[in-house]
């Protein structure tokens, strides 16, 4: 038998009306009562209609697309991909998760209450198994972030291989002290933590010792670069490569060096990740790697519309190539 809204409300410890409160997205219900709901509804497999039970076919032409926060010029070029690639067909709705499970979760409701077709989502904080679940119900991507033990489809590039590149260039161009400019455990990010591993594998493989004084950790923001150069560059062994993991860290590095009388590329050499548009804006122009961000996009969904067609839904990771892009601040 299918499950019904009373199953939800019974599993979740809930009366009926809050779990049509939590469907409509009330905001008279608590946060942690909406994530449970939600939870109780991608384990259970329920699919309520709010379209209209008399509706035949059960498609909105919508897709959903959740980024972590607006404004990332990265996160603009893969929707704009999605866009292009979906125009003739749906219509694209953007909304910021915030880097936060409920809010994320509350968004993929539009799936359950079939305001939504499909759901794209560049990073989120769901775990694996809810992921699962919900994938293996609706039509969901993961795009530029994957999720670890997750079959969701996810469209990237290989983020580890990446940096393993980038330190590999800089040791073949005689650089032997190569520091590494990350986010923090609070919010670290699988790309993060597979960037890192690149680095570290590299060092390695190449017998130079992991000196972790060279590891600054603290968050994504401008101003972190900043502070990773102050703090980095003015020890007694300065590092003479850095490869940050994101431009705008690498472009605030810069920005930490000139403050201090370190001049890049002469002093130290940088390297960012994602080859967003202020790589060519800044001085000197960075060394970057650069992400296919429209064509993740695009093929994220190609891939979703694909499954909607057919009623076959796409599994697994799919990798694309990237490239290292160099500019002014790295000669590798």
């Amino acid at each position: 038998m299918s499950v019904t809204i009373k199953d939800v409300a019974r599993e979740a410890g809930v009366s009926v009306a809050t779990v049509s409160r939590v469907l409509n997205g009330s905001a008279a219900v608590s946060e942690d009562t909406a994530e449970n709901v939600h939870e109780v509804i991608a384990r259970l497999g329920y699919s309520p209609n709010f379209l209209g039970r008399n509706l035949r076919k059960r498609e909105t032409r919508n897709i959903l697309v959740i980024v972590p926060y607006i404004g990332h010029s990265l996160y603009s070029d893969i929707i704009k991909g999605i866009q292009d690639e979906a125009s003739n067909e749906y219509d694209i709705l953007v909304a910021a998760g915030y880097s936060t499970r409920d809010t994320e979760l509350r968004l993929l409701g539009m799936l359950t209450n079939h305001t939504v077709d499909a759901a794209v989502m560049l990073g989120t904080r769901v775990d694996a198994q809810t992921l699962d679940a919900l994938a293996d119900r609706y039509n969901i991507a993961l795009c530029s972030e994957s999720i670890e033990g997750s079959h969701a489809l996810t469209i990237m590039i290989d983020n580890k291989k990446a940096a393993y590149e980038v330190v590999n260039r800089f040791i073949a161009a005689g650089k032997t002290r190569i520091a590494f400019v990350t986010t923090d455990e609070t919010i670290i990010a699988p790309s993060s933590t597979d960037r890192l591993a690149g680095y570290l594998s590299s060092l390695t493989d190449n017998h130079i010792k992991v000196r972790e004084e060279y590891i600054f950790k603290r968050n994504y923001d401008y101003t972190c670069g900043i502070q990773a150069a102050h703090e980095l560059m003015r020890q007694s062994d300065p590092p003479e490569a850095v490869l940050c993991i994101s431009d705008l860290l690498a472009a605030g590095f810069i920005k930490g060096c000139n403050d201090i009388g370190v001049k890049v590329p002469k002093d130290v050499q940088v390297c960012g990740f994602d080859n967003i548009s202020l790589c060519e804006m800044f001085t000197p122009m960075i060394t970057t790697v650069s992400q296919p961000a429209y064509r993740m996009g695009r093929t994220t969904a190609r891939r979703l519309i694909d499954s909607l067609k057919t009623g076959m839904r796409s599994y697994g990771t799919e990798y694309l190539e990237y490239g290292i892009i160099v500019r002014e601040s790295a000669s590798i």
